[in-house]
């Protein structure tokens, strides 16, 4: 087969002929899957060239079944056991969680060449660093000696000294006398973990099959893993306990204290089987820090496993082969703890004697204990026949029945059912993993990884576990530990001491290559990432360790590798690709990546944006973040471009408009193509609910990145374009959807036409199932209203349609004028049928408000009469506007645009006439306080006023103007004609100009901006007619800190008739096509509206 190389983001580097090679070698090792034999059987049969190429194989995806592991895994199809590279652990096929085929090739691709590499180059667990549930063999040697000296507290979780809990100076072991472990089924697979592979199986097969046929023929006893590295026979019992070799060090210490204090009675009992000179030896044994002389191995004897049964105050039976058994040496035999009282030698929770625990050799060889543990089957305890137990060893053969249970049948229960809970066990090693890292600046599982990767690649083995600690903590100081992004492996950037001594490497390369060696020049070897100095008193090379840097992997030659620390967290640059997986279909690794100490599911996109203030253009790069599945870490333009401004131009006063400018250019250069916003399947725009389709909708997502009101989109150019699009393509996609709608409810009466009676049955089903979807029609009015109206199984009349409107609105039935249909017609009342109207689920219905007949005609009024209709409307929506704001923000955005649309005014020009907008209980005060908040000299801009900016003045308590350079104003009429008149004085802190204001523009202004004006006009009125008779000198600004005094102009006679007549040419235009403007602006208003609902715009 062949195999083509791209390096891509997630292995960027350019791996060797090493990678290649296992490659090769990985395929031709892997069984070609039964789906793959059958397509060469057919294409053999059919001869060359003929048939297709083989399917290829599919990629799985899973997660690990381990409790703390659940790392997500990989693998071929036909693959029927898989291993976890995290844990180490090789999982059944069937036992895997959330087994799904991966779709995306480019994970697909990636996640096998990953399993090769973790295959075939990186060193595969051992035995004693297999984890589960998160620890592994290793992990717990290294806390055991915590253990001795520390507990935990049960109230806070946390280790504490045990003379500090009142438990003694050192751990007792006896506390254990009742405790058992039992293996869980599903784990007795678990390399270094379950089942005993060295050998102990085919040596004791036949005290094995004794044992199963006292157990009903069950496996209730079997033979575990435990490490052999001197400490056999303490980690056989540890697990034998607790199920982990977790109390090596507390048992070697008892056992070596126990000793000491009854060395008098062990002498007494055993005088003649040891000599009095080999005590000392023996104590000395139980130590754990005892190296015994060269060539001699490092053990424990039977008299120890006699002093450890006295310890835990139960008997321990050590078994062997039949052979062994029967032969006249002491392999096997039955410790009891003699020296201990029998009353002594009870607990659990029924106060019964304490079970035995059982041990045996591994091999003839007998230099390896073996711990024989129960296997969780419900209730079943496993259980020995007295004929297989051996004689009692150094104690009469009386003393078995008083210290040992035996049942009607003759047989004893081994371990018992009270154990110690795993929940417990990961507790206290938490807490002593905090302890460590106190003690030593290292976490356990850095310590582990070190001597996975490091000592045991090197072949050394058997290297006491203090040593590695000690090597690691100097290797993390000088800044020599990394780990493999790529395989995860663990490296050590290795240099030698020699190397930088006279004759060394590097030493005799700086000076073939410079000649004679400055003080104080820095020598760098990249080959070997070293940079040197040279000491001209010790005459050697001196490293510089934050220079010093590992370029390669050293086992899988990827570039990328990252520092560690010491709680074994990596030092991540920006884009890394983090261990987390991710379900992005945006990003083809599978995994998470890391930015500012973040992890997202994609990388950002990098967008350049120009910033020019005060004739200083600046450039550079900000990262935009999207399609995030949590929403939370997408950008937000404002905050984004907030932080580049603050950047390059730091308390600038009026930021604001260059703040805008990179907002723009933010929006512009993320937006999504027009052939992604307009591409979209029929069935995805048309497949709204209905219920979703009646709700009115309030806010659109832009994108995903930015929240604007319906009423914003037209405001940026981005904005404009989209609204533009939405309004071409609302009357086509409307009418396509009314056709698809009849073309189903016309094949609906069809089929029913044509359909036999049902039974009563299917009749009931039909019924329920109507009852279950009722048919609901919307309707809105020409102001912005909506609702919906259920109709019932017979329908409605065109009476019943009126009085509806008129107790949901308020429009009486003269001023209804009903429409329906694309395009809206009148809805009149049918004269077939009974009256009732042809409306069916999901219809709309328009209802135009007409003017009151009893009004004034405008015709033969004149300008009095339409200015007393006028002025009514204006105080009918006043009050509306002012109680829906209320309630809703957004109702009283739309019913004020509408208005607006109506009366032909400017959002601006209508806010300066009513500046209670801008104060609290207003609806630019209320938008302000609910997006941004309320903050004191906090600038802004209104999305329906964005050629503004606004400030909030907290003494005040309202929103301002910012007008540059002049100041900070209140909202009043005319207002940028005053700031350029002079005529009021700034309320802000940056330029004020109430010391050169005139006492009487000061009272003009302060009339005018009194806060008991918030909910009238009158007052700001009255205070402009004041001011516009009496002109008087006001203050100009002419620049900051510069005002002179300048009369105000009078204003031009021409120009105030000109106004006048304008005035009211448009009011009575404004009549004559009020009706004719209302329907064509509601129809739009409905189209888009319609449509904005439908389509995705994320």
């Amino acid at each position: 087969q062949k195999f083509f190389w791209a390096p891509s983001s997630g292995f960027s580097c350019g791996l060797p002929w090493r990678l290649l090679s296992s490659v090769q070698s990985y395929v031709r090792s892997r069984p070609p899957s039964p789906r793959l034999q059958l397509n060469g059987a057919k294409m053999a049969a059919q001869g060359p060239g003929g048939g297709r190429e083989p399917a290829q194989p599919r990629v799985l995806s899973a997660s690990c079944p381990d409790e703390a592991c659940h790392s997500r895994l990989f693998f071929p199809s036909y693959d029927l056991s898989v291993e976890c590279p995290q844990c180490g652990q090789r999982h059944d096929r069937a036992a895997l969680r959330n087994v799904e085929e991966v779709s995306n090739p480019g994970i697909a691709f990636h996640s096998l060449i990953r399993n090769i590499l973790v295959g075939n180059i990186v060193p595969k667990h051992g035995e004693d660093t297999v984890k589960v549930r998160g620890l592994s063999n290793y992990h717990c040697k290294l806390v055991s000696p915590l253990l001795t000296t520390y507990g935990m507290d049960k109230r806070s979780g946390k280790a504490r000294p045990l003379s500090e809990m009142g438990a003694g100076t050192a751990f007792d072991c006896g506390v254990l006398a009742d405790r058992a472990f039992r293996i869980d089924p599903e784990l007795v697979e678990v390399a270094g973990y379950g089942r005993d592979v060295s050998g102990s199986l085919s040596y004791l097969r036949g005290t094995l099959a004794l044992v199963r046929a006292h157990n009903d023929g069950e496996d209730r006893l079997l033979p575990v893993h435990v490490d052999g590295d001197g400490h056999c026979l303490v980690h056989a019992v540890s697990r034998a306990l607790v199920g982990r070799e977790l109390f090596w060090h507390p048992l070697r210490c008892n056992l070596k204290r126990h000793l000491e204090e009854h060395l008098a009675k062990y002498k007494e009992l055993l005088k003649d089987f040891v000599d009095e000179k080999e005590w000392a030896s023996i104590i000395a044994e139980c130590d754990p820090e005892f190296l015994p002389p060269e060539g001699e191995l490092l053990g424990l004897r039977n008299i120890h496993v006699f002093s450890l049964a006295n310890v835990l105050r139960r008997p321990i039976i050590l078994l062997d082969s039949l052979a062994g058994m029967q032969s006249l040496g002491d392999y096997a035999a039955l410790f009891l703890p003699s020296l201990v009282a029998p009353e002594r030698c009870r607990g659990g929770p029924l106060n019964r004697r304490n079970p035995p625990l059982c041990l045996s050799w591994s091999s003839s060889g007998r230099n390896h204990y073996i711990p024989l543990v129960g296997v969780r089957l419900g209730d079943k305890l496993p259980q020995l026949p007295r004929s297989l137990l051996p004689k009692a060893w150094g104690v009469p053969q009386s003393l078995v029945d008083v210290y040992m249970e035996f049942d009607a049948n003759g047989c004893c229960i081994v371990g018992g059912d009270y154990h110690l809970s795993e929940s417990y066990i990961l507790r206290l090693t938490a807490a002593m993993d905090d302890i460590f890292y106190n003690k030593y600046g290292l976490h356990p599982t850095l310590v582990a990884d070190v001597h996975h990767y490091v000592y045991k690649r090197t072949g050394v083995v058997g290297v006491r576990p203090s040593l590695v600690v000690s090597a690691t903590q100097r290797a993390l100081q000088e800044r020599r530990l990394y780990r493999c992004l790529t395989c995860n492996g663990v490296c050590e950037h290795h240099v030698a001491p020699e190397w930088f001594r006279p004759g060394g490497l590097l030493y005799t390369g700086a000076i073939r290559n410079h000649g004679g060696l400055l003080p104080d020049k820095l020598y760098s070897f990249r080959k070997h990432g070293v940079t040197c100095w040279y000491s001209q008193d010790k005459d050697e090379l001196i490293p510089v360790l934050s220079k010093n840097t590992l370029e390669r992997c050293t086992w899988c030659q990827s570039v990328q590798v990252r520092h560690l620390r010491g709680d074994g967290s990596l030092e991540l640059r920006n884009g890394d690709r983090t261990r987390t997986p991710s379900n992005s279909n945006y990003c083809s690794c599978g995994f998470k990546h890391f930015w500012d100490g973040k992890e997202y599911d994609t990388l950002p996109q990098q967008v350049t944006v120009s910033l020019e203030w005060n004739q200083k253009v600046v450039k550079d790069t900000v990262a935009w973040f999207q399609h995030e599945c949590d929403p939370s870490l997408n950008s937000n333009v404002y905050t984004v471009a907030s932080e580049i401004v603050n950047k390059h131009f730091p308390g600038v006063f009026g930021s604001e408009r260059l703040l805008q400018q990179v907002v723009d250019q933010i929006l512009e250069q993320t937006r999504l193509p027009d052939s992604m916003e307009e591409d979209r399947p029929e069935e995805e725009a048309e497949g709204v609910p209905d219920s979703a389709e009646s709700m009115p909708a309030c806010k659109f997502i832009i994108k995903g990145y930015k929240t604007l009101h319906k009423e914003e989109l037209g405001v940026s150019e981005t904005e404009r374009r989209l609204l533009e699009r939405i309004e071409g393509h609302a009357a086509s996609r409307r009418k396509s959807h009314h056709a698809a709608e009849k073309k189903g409810s016309a094949s609906s009466n069809a089929s029913a036409a044509c359909s036999v009676p049902a039974p009563s049955s299917v009749g009931a089903a039909a019924a329920s199932a109507s009852m279950a979807r009722p048919s609901i029609i919307r309707v809105v009015t020409s102001d912005g209203r909506q609702g919906q109206l259920e109709l019932g199984p017979a329908g409605t009349t065109l009476s019943e349609l009126e009085a509806w409107v008129e107790s949901e609105f308020g429009v009486p039935p003269l001023r209804q004028q009903l429409k329906s249909g694309v395009p809206p017609r009148e809805i009149r009342a049918p004269e077939g049928r009974g009256g009732r109207l042809a409306l069916s689920h999901g219809d709309r219905v328009t209802v135009e408000v007409l003017r009151d007949p009893c009004s004034p005609d405008p015709g033969t009024s004149g300008a009095s009469a339409a200015q007393a209709i006028l002025a009514g409307t204006e105080d009918d929506y006043l009050r509306r506007l002012q109680e829906v704001q209320q309630g809703s923000l957004e109702a009283g955005v739309r019913t004020m645009l509408s208005h607006l649309k109506r009366s032909g005014q400017t959002v601006w020009t209508y806010a300066q006439e009513n500046p209670w907008l801008f104060c609290r209980g207003g609806l630019f005060y209320a938008q302000m306080q609910r997006d941004i908040g309320l903050v004191d000299g906090k600038h802004c801009h209104l999305p329906l006023i964005p050629d503004k900016v606004f400030t909030y003045n907290a003494a005040h308590d309202r929103l301002e103007l910012c007008s540059e350079p002049h100041g900070h104003f209140a909202v009043s009429r005319d207002v940028e004609a005053k700031i350029a008149a002079g005529q009021v004085g700034s309320t802000g802190q940056h330029q004020s100009l109430g010391e050169a204001t005139p006492p009487a523009a000061e009272a003009s202004t302060s009339t005018e901006l009194s806060p008991s004006t918030e909910g009238s006009l009158a007052p700001a009125k009255v205070g402009l007619a004041e001011q516009t008779k009496k002109p008087s000198a006001t203050a100009l600004r002419k620049g900051p800190g510069f005002t002179v005094l300048e009369p105000l102009p009078p204003p031009s006679v021409e120009e105030s008739a000109m106004q006048r007549l304008q005035s009211v040419v448009s009011m009575f235009q404004e009549e004559e096509e009020e009706k004719v403007t209302v329907e064509e602006a509601s129809e739009v208003h409905h189209k888009a509206t319609d449509e904005s609902e439908k389509m995705d715009l994320d």
